[in-house]
């Protein structure tokens, strides 16, 4: 006789206790991250922020907003919306055409005021926990609080008749037009939110591994380790060098070339902790830091010299830093092109001769490029207007006559006449002015 099966009612399902639901969730929540790596690895970006977005959402329930266990989830949806958004824009700032509407970020409000409504996407969920989780770190994130990237300008714009009026299905084309590219700015938006979170979360996260190692081998247990670091710790300090590097690129998008100077020295920073300096990664990370130096030497200000318009002002020294982070990138490129060389002197597959051929000519390609922008970096900066073949704006021309007057101002000096030099009737009007004289 089969034991009966112990209900809580003809139409209530047994409840799970806490334990089997956490085991329930990890397992759906293994399951999304493999679905979502598997969409990345094949390029299907936008799937896979969506389920990257579902992912995150589940692990903010599972461990709170502020988890540091969080960190990695946030970093893979991060990099795949940032794909999104990349993926989006062409030369001229606007969409590929067939690129899919995303939703716009939920407000941090929005958590604080009940969330977001029953039709919300995973992906409008997962933008509130982020938003939400932003709030609540308050002064503690203030010192690395970045401005939100603004949204890019097309490189060309276009100005006709403001009289001119189009169809109601022109104008109802172009306000779609219009949402598109707002919805596309927002992409690059959120993944920057979601990606300085992120940043936050493997900061405490390295903290805490960082303390267990030491508290490990205090009590003289063994530490498994790469080089200085546990595997544990260059984990993290790659994912911060990846994170900080997606932060640099999103603000070299948006013109915030101070915010992509600080997050590419960052980046440059654990990188060179954990690759050599003939790596292509470090020359990459050095070639990025020059190009933010660069873009930050060059700001513009109103010209009057030309009647209106605008003139580049040039920031000498860091475009002297840039120069010297262009020519790091050049030596380790060097460097790298040495040990290709020496690899193909010891190889004897001609199979592999011929590869290793092709990737120093690819190296070479590569290396007088850079050599030929640290010559352009290091000669004095163009003048846009003398590349156009625009005249400067005349001065005008000043006389000797007008400039001795300038110089001789002893004509606009007015002098106190004496008495014997007035006339007998300037003085009698002086005395009048001065009330010596009885007019009675």
């Amino acid at each position: 006789m089969a034991t009966p099966t112990p209900t809580t009612g003809t139409s209530t399902p047994l409840q799970l206790n806490p334990e089997e639901t956490t085991k329930s969730l990890r397992v759906s929540l293994a399951d999304l991250s493999a679905k979502a790596a598997a969409l990345y690895a094949h390029k299907q970006y936008e799937d896979a922020s969506e389920v990257y977005a579902q992912a995150a959402e589940m692990q903010a329930e599972m461990n709170g907003e502020m988890s540091p266990e969080n960190a990695e989830i946030l970093f893979l949806y991060g990099r795949a919306l940032f794909k999104v958004g990349q993926s989006r824009s062409d030369v001229l700032g606007g969409k590929a055409p067939e690129a899919k509407k995303q939703p716009k970020p939920a407000k941090a409000a929005a958590s604080k005021n009940g969330g977001a409504p029953a039709t919300a996407s995973k992906k409008d969920g997962a933008a509130e926990t982020v938003g939400g989780a932003a709030a609540a770190q308050g002064a503690e994130n203030q010192e690395n609080e970045e401005p939100q990237p603004e949204q890019k300008k097309a490189l060309f714009q276009f100005q006709g008749d403001e009289n001119f009026t189009d169809s109601e299905e022109e104008e109802g084309d172009e306000e779609g037009e219009g949402e598109e590219e707002e919805e596309e700015e927002d992409d690059l938006a959120v993944a920057f939110e979601i990606l300085d979170l992120a940043r936050l979360l493997f900061n405490k996260r390295l903290e805490d591994v960082q303390a267990e190692d030491e508290a490990q081998q205090g009590k003289g247990k063994e530490v498994a380790e790469t080089g200085s670091d546990s595997v544990a710790i260059k984990h993290i300090k790659e994912r911060l060098a990846d994170t900080h590097d997606l932060l640099a690129e999103i603000s070299l998008e948006n013109e915030r070339y101070p915010s992509a100077i600080t997050d590419s020295r960052a980046s440059l920073k654990y990188k060179e902790e954990l690759y050599p300096f003939e790596s292509e990664i470090i020359a990459e990370a050095y070639f990025k830091l020059s190009l933010a130096l660069e873009f930050a030497s060059t700001t513009k200000a109103a010209d009057d010299t030309t009647g209106g318009g605008e003139a580049e002002n040039i920031d000498q020294g860091l475009r002297d830093e840039a120069a010297s982070a262009l020519e790091a990138a050049i030596n380790s490129t060097k460097l790298k092109l040495q040990n290709k060389e020496v690899e193909l002197a010891t190889l004897h597959n001609p199979d592999d001769n011929e590869a290793t051929r092709r990737q120093i000519t690819d190296v070479k390609e590569v290396l007088a490029d850079m050599e030929q922008r640290l010559v352009d970096l290091r000669k004095p900066p163009v003048d846009i207007n003398a590349a156009l073949g625009i005249p400067p704006a005349p001065k005008p021309e000043v006389s000797e006559e007008v400039k001795q007057k300038a110089k001789d101002l002893s004509g606009l000096v007015r002098k106190k006449r004496k008495a014997e030099d007035m006339k007998p009737e300037e003085g009698e009007a002086k005395k009048v002015r001065e009330g010596d004289v009885d007019l009675s």
